[in-house]
């Protein structure tokens, strides 16, 4: 190595060495390495935050599966059903209409979450959400025909959409560096744990013939709204936002709220302004931002992989777990049988979160999503194998336990991807590009969920286990497609994302850099605070 260069290596570690000892846990500051656990114990009031931040994945999870439910309850039928042949059967539209345009109503309550956070901030969002929500489950409470009820979910929908997006916004702005990944990562374990819940309010009463039976089970999503606007005027507003509206002070009095101490909370701002002021430099972005700033640049290379981040639960058969039990049920499984499948696969789906959390911060993001694509590739492929017998008891209980099996990938290849989603914008169009990000993920849902039924109802495709193939193939798709674009963000404040997806360091040359807030050295590349490689070191 060259003198010239030793002493430029020398200059960065001086800096480093200085950066460190002023460091703290930010998501900006180059600190220096804390454990996890460390992490926590310094920021009790970010965790709750960050779970509050959360519940709009519980809620959706929650949604999800409570109409499921309340389709098996007699009194359901009854109500919203018509007599046909000698019972009440509820039209396949209406069940359609129920499903995809409350889908359809959550991405345009996504979309609308980006400029209304940066135009009245994250908890002005987070209001909007819980009275639209409370106001939709009161709509749904009442209903008496199945209009009424449709009119209830897509405004519940709404709500479902901006909560989400609000949501992962926010988490990403109030959490320590080393916390981030885990709880953008969190989303997986709530909508699972939304799931269980769900689950554990209707079992008990599926056989109850009055209509209370639906009605509870309904009511008892108004404590999710309950619970935003009980704990709303204690969260503090988000540092980043404020400080994107030029109130400096009062950005400083929000990083006090969440638990930093006054003198990290100077430093801390000075990370924020500094990220903030650099980005404006390079995109000459004073002006107000919009969604199309999200495809224009380097911004594109940064939406691109929330789209890939986002369409992952689709890949991985998020819509054919969801309707398993029918699905099942349709292929000859027994109604006990199904069941018992049904609640071993929520707890896989929380089990696998639980220790997605703890992976991530030992292997990182990237190698955790491959993994997780990979293994939802081979599970599928095996079900496809067995969809090949479609006659065989042997093979219809392999189909049955690799579909079950297959929610144990949703942590490791959905929790990490949450987390990259929420990193890698640019700072000023995070809540913009997350709301995009949202906005195909439910759009895909919408696509999947009108799909599905046509590829294994008996009387359509009738598909059986070979829809394991058609994943298969979507697994092996994507595999390639995230080995060339996804990069690993773990360790990385939001200042260095920043500077290298604007400089265009390739996505192999992301892990194994080190630097400081006024230069960095990643890998091979120099990128300086205005985000241009600069220089080569050899």
């Amino acid at each position: 190595m060259s003198t010239d260069h030793k002493s430029e290596t020398s200059h960065h570690e001086v800096v480093d060495e200085n950066a460190n000892a002023n460091a703290n846990a930010t998501g900006d500051a180059s600190s220096p390495p804390r454990s996890t656990w460390d992490a926590l114990r310094d920021n009790p009031w970010v965790v709750l935050f960050c779970l509050y931040g959360n519940i709009g994945a519980l809620m959706y999870g929650f949604d999800n599966l409570v109409l499921s439910l309340a389709l098996s309850m007699t009194a359901f039928e009854t109500t919203f059903g018509t007599w046909t042949a000698g019972a009440y059967v509820i039209p396949a539209y209406w069940q359609s209409l129920w499903n995809a345009l409350s889908q359809v109503a959550t991405m345009l309550g996504a979309t609308a979450a980006g400029p209304l956070q940066d135009r009245f901030g994250r908890r002005a969002a987070f209001l909007v959400a819980a009275c639209l929500s409370a106001a939709g489950i009161a709509v749904v409470y009442t209903a008496a025909t199945p209009g009424a009820f449709l009119a209830g979910k897509i405004v519940n929908g709404l709500a479902l959409g901006l909560a989400l997006t609000t949501g992962q916004t926010y988490i990403s702005e109030v959490t320590a560096l080393e916390l981030r990944g885990i709880a953008l990562s969190g989303f997986t374990f709530c909508m699972n744990l939304g799931y269980l819940i769900a689950a554990s309010v209707a079992l008990p009463r599926m056989s109850m013939a009055s209509d209370a039976a639906y009605k509870v089970l309904f009511a008892s999503g108004w404590v999710w709204p309950g619970v935003i606007l009980l704990f709303l005027p204690f969260m503090p507003e988000s540092p980043y936002f404020l400080v994107m509206n030029g109130q400096h002070d009062q950005a400083g009095r929000m990083l006090r709220r969440l638990g930093h101490q006054a003198s990290e909370a100077v430093i801390l701002l000075d990370d924020i302004v500094r990220t903030h002021t650099e980005e404006q430099l390079r995109t000459q972005a004073a002006r107000e931002s919009s969604f199309r700033d999200c495809f224009r640049g380097t911004n594109w290379r940064r939406t691109r992989i929330i789209l890939y981040c986002n369409a992952l639960s689709q890949v991985i058969g998020s819509s054919f777990m969801t309707n398993g039990p029918y699905f099942l049920v349709q292929a000859g499984m027994s109604s006990a049988k199904t069941g018992m499948m049904t609640e071993i696969g929520i707890a896989f789906g929380i089990a696998s979160s639980l220790v997605t959390g703890y992976l991530m911060t030992v292997c990182g993001r990237r190698r955790l999503i491959l993994f997780g694509i990979g293994l939802s590739t081979g599970l599928f492929t095996v079900m496809g194998i067995a969809g090949c017998f479609p006659h065989s008891s042997p093979a219809l209980w392999v189909v049955g336990i690799f579909l079950e099996l297959s929610w144990w990938v949703y942590g490791p290849a959905i929790g990490p991807a949450m987390a990259i989603a929420g990193e890698v914008s640019a700072v000023r169009l995070r809540a913009k590009s997350l709301a995009v990000g949202f906005t195909f993920n439910y759009f895909f849902s919408t696509v999947w969920n009108v799909v599905m039924p046509y590829l294994y109802n008996s009387d359509e495709a009738d598909l059986g286990g070979l829809i394991g193939w058609i994943f298969a193939g979507l697994g092996a798709i994507s595999l390639g497609v995230l080995f060339v674009e996804l990069p690993e963000t773990k360790g990385r404040s939001f200042e260095e994302l920043d500077e290298m997806l604007t400089a265009g360091v390739p996505t192999r040359a992301f892990p194994g850099s080190v630097g400081s807030p006024s230069s960095r050295i990643v890998g091979k590349y120099t990128v300086d605070p205005l985000g241009t490689l600069s220089g080569m070191i050899t």
